[in-house]
């Protein structure tokens, strides 16, 4: 909570930013000096193939105040944006994308519920940037996950929050590799707290986080936070099993009951058979992917590997 000497970290991910990097840093020094509060610029350089981590390095001899953690590969969205909240060392954690969609402006806001006791607070995007199917997605996402998972998770949030150091501590403590950190802040608890605002367009460039990426971070939102999917099999293996009982019985009453019972229709029976095979498979192909996340999680690996951090402190 906020003290005489508290410390606010900025965080945020960056891949291949090289184009976008440094207008992001210096909307954070502007946002952020009028605070009153010591304060660090945390980035995290997922394995960017450009000049990203240079550039960082070059601002960081200028500016004290700014850290960078270099990781061995690229180790996807979450991932990095794990490492950033483990390598801040505030009292309250900013957590934000560096593209400025996550527009820094909003920062004194979310400071603001945080001095006023809130551990856990969110930036609500009121309304985003993105058009078409890219948006058309993300609308159906979020209706999709709000009525899939167990316990509720507000919706039109994303990793734009800031963290009270009590809450993430408690982040730091959960194992888990494949994540979902807008569900995780929600599942921690903690006295919460909302700040809307517009999400805008990128910067620069185009977006990093291509369909595949984006499919993955909802299958791990909703696998993560949901035993709905396995229980909808169940249900739907049910209904087939009894739907199948009560056909039997009546072929088998018209039997005893002297009507002939043909069965015709090739194509049908090929139909249904087709059917059933294909809702066996995705049966199974949604079970191997909870068994795969068990398998994941055994083998025990990092999330993340770095490679070499700037400093501990800033000087």
């Amino acid at each position: 909570m906020l003290g005489m000497n508290s410390k606010l970290s900025i965080v945020a991910p960056v891949y291949n930013e090289a184009e976008g990097v440094r207008v992001f840093i210096d909307a954070v020094v502007k946002s952020v000096s009028v605070l009153g509060l010591t304060w660090e610029l945390v980035l995290v350089n997922d394995g960017s193939s450009d000049d990203t981590l240079e550039i960082i390095e070059e601002m960081g001899n200028e500016l004290p105040e700014l850290r960078w953690v270099n990781l061995s590969r690229n180790f996807g969205h979450q991932a990095a944006v794990t490492a950033a909240i483990d390598h801040a060392l505030g009292d309250a954690v900013v957590v934000m994308d560096a593209d400025m969609q996550d527009p820094p402006s909003v920062i004194p806001d979310l400071v603001k519920s945080w001095q006023a006791g809130n551990e856990v607070v969110f930036a609500r995007r009121k309304q985003r940037a993105e058009k078409g199917l890219r948006r058309l997605g993300f609308e159906c996402f979020h209706k999709f996950f709000k009525y899939v998972i167990d316990f509720p998770i507000p919706a039109h949030i994303g990793i734009f929050t800031l963290l009270d150091r009590v809450a993430v501590d408690h982040i730091k403590q959960l194992p888990e590799r494949n994540r979902f950190l807008p569900g995780l802040y929600s599942w921690v608890g903690f006295q919460r707290d909302f700040v809307e605002y517009s999400r805008d367009g990128r910067s620069h460039g185009v977006p990093k986080q291509e369909l595949k990426h984006l499919f993955k971070y909802a299958v791990d939102g909703v696998l993560s936070f949901s035993y709905k999917p396995i229980r909808l099999l169940g249900g739907i293996g049910l209904l087939t099993a009894s739907s199948a009982f009560a056909a039997a019985l009546f072929f088998a009453a018209r039997r005893l009951m002297g009507y002939e019972v043909a069965f015709t229709g090739f194509t049908t029976i090929v139909t249904l058979i087709c059917m059933l095979g294909g809702a066996i498979l995705v049966a199974i192909s949604l079970v191997g992917e909870y068994v795969a996340r068990i398998y994941d999680q055994v083998k025990g690996r990092p999330v993340y590997i770095v490679r070499e951090i700037s400093r501990i402190e800033p000087d």
